[in-house]
């Protein structure tokens, strides 16, 4: 009676359910070794191992086992080729080694393949078919990984913070809420090291799935990986990804900026320039910043390009406004238009009021994230794992973001409040643009500006707001007013907001 070795290889969980199971496999082999009357002296089983390479645990096993029991063993037996390589070379260099011991390789469903000249004929040939099915799946996987990338989609293990659900990513109610309180105490600039963050956070439950601490490199990864900020790394390129970001963009540059040692800038939209923001510079495409520029006598308002390198824009306030007040002149509705505009002005606000609901129903969900992180500070507190200054520090934090949080919720009401005001307006006189503008708050201004133009303006010294990208906005607006008086309608959007 001759000794056997049975070899059983599965590339995945999903491919243990199918047809070519473990247990179906075994099977297979064990009743083949009965029929020809053969003894198994070793069982070997890769389990979620691809057959691209040979570098699989039970194969080298395998491999070790047959030089270890030279003259003992008659056959290697596979339920068929693919199993052992799905690699030309891979199969042959296998094939050669186990003749070399004296072994010949059995496969129970393609019993061509004996050492027959046709035998190795067909063996070579199923090795090219089992190499090409590989590669040409792993052409269309990253195709298909690529096609996912670009559409938004995370395509892999959801990091700490996030779960995989229906493909998608997910916040973790648990570990979310930590960590963008992390970002948080870092941004503070209170924390010297992100160890110190790292050893908070932890002491609130912070760990891993399995339920270990984070290492330093692995925090480290975290506080750089984009995702958090609602960016997915693709190459060298980042898209925008369909999930939910963790942390504000603003919020996650703050960090980047203090983990390589730079000061985060202070930006604070002042009540006095209300186009900040929404006009960009022509050249470089950035938003304007605007402020208050110390002369030799006073100071003086003014719009500016702060790119390095561009700059190609610098204005007063006086001016730059003076001239989209010009380009709103532009604007004023037809009669057909003005008798239309109360119900375009319900239906939209009927759309704003969903959206400020959902933001607010976020940021309350957000201040529900703070009363909890509150409560696992006190009791890491009692539990001594946290000192009295790190309490107080991290209390004063969370009492801050809270606070925040409460006014971006006031910031709502007032959006709420600025939307109603305008939308009234329309329902009860004929709007003057020009005169809104005017004589409206900095919010109603903000409206206005966004809600004619959602995108925002370019602006250039030599063309001012008549350069080709605005061109092609304006004349989507007349165009619209024209079809509308028509009777073409289609949705109005009378702007999007600022959202949270």
């Amino acid at each position: 009676m001759l000794w056997v070795i049975l070899y059983l290889r599965v590339s995945t969980a999903e491919q243990a359910k199918q047809q070519y199971n473990l247990p179906s496999q075994e099977k297979k082999l064990r009743d083949y070794c009965q029929q020809q009357n053969l003894r198994i002296l070793h069982l070997f089983i890769d389990r979620g191992e691809s057959a691209r390479t040979a570098d699989r645990p039970e194969f080298q096993k395998m491999l070790a086992y047959c030089r270890g029991h030279r003259g003992k063993i008659s056959q290697v037996i596979v339920a068929d080729l693919s199993r052992l390589a799905r690699n030309v070379m891979d199969q042959g260099t296998t094939i050669a080694t186990l003749q070399q011991l004296g072994i010949s390789l059995v496969s129970v469903d393609e019993p061509i393949t004996d050492d027959t000249a046709a035998g190795k004929l067909a063996r070579n040939m199923l090795a090219s078919m089992n190499q090409f099915f590989s590669d040409s799946l792993s052409e269309r996987i990253r195709y298909r990984m690529k096609a996912g990338l670009d559409a938004g989609r995370f395509l892999h293990y959801a990091p700490i913070g996030y779960r995989n659900v229906n493909k998608d990513l997910s916040p973790d109610l648990e570990r979310a809420p930590l960590i963008r309180h992390a970002f948080e105490l870092l941004a503070s600039g209170n924390y010297s090291t992100t160890e110190s963050v790292l050893s908070l956070v932890t002491a609130m439950g912070l760990k891993t799935r399995r339920g270990r601490p984070l290492t330093k490199q692995s925090w480290g990864r975290l506080l750089s990986n984009p995702i958090y900020a609602g960016w997915i790394r693709n190459g060298q390129n980042q898209v925008r990804g369909k999930h939910e970001p963790l942390v504000s963009e603003q919020l996650f540059q703050s960090v980047q900026n203090r983990l390589n040692g730079k000061s985060s800038p202070h930006k604070k939209l002042s009540e006095d320039f209300p186009l900040r923001g929404f006009v960009r510079c022509a050249r470089c495409g950035k938003n304007l910043t605007a402020g208050w520029v110390k002369g030799r006598k006073e100071r003086y308002a003014r719009y500016w390009c702060w790119q390095k390198g561009c700059r190609a824009v610098g204005i007063s306030k006086e001016e730059l406004e003076n001239r989209f007040v010009g380009l709103l002149g532009s604007f004023q509705p037809t009669a057909e238009f003005q008798a239309q505009l109360p119900l375009i002005a319900a239906r939209q606000w009927e759309t704003r009021k969903a959206r400020i609901g959902k933001d607010a129903e976020m940021l309350s969900k957000r201040l529900a994230e703070q009363n909890t992180l509150n409560q696992k500070l006190i009791t890491a507190k009692l539990n001594g794992e946290i000192s009295v200054e790190d309490f107080k520090m991290m209390k004063d934090s969370i009492s801050a973001e809270s606070e925040k949080i409460k006014d971006q919720i006031n910031a709502l009401d007032s959006e709420r409040s600025a939307m109603q005001d305008l939308m009234q307006q329309a329902q009860v006189q004929i709007i003057d643009l020009v005169a809104a503008w005017r004589n409206g708050t900095v919010n109603q201004k903000q409206e206005l500006a966004k809600g004619i133009f959602p995108e925002g303006l370019v602006f250039s010294h030599e063309k001012q707001f008549f350069e080709p990208a605005n061109i092609e906005l304006i004349g989507m607006w007349h165009k619209w007013i024209d079809d509308f008086v028509a009777g073409k309608d289609e949705d109005f959007d009378i702007g999007a907001g600022d959202g949270i």
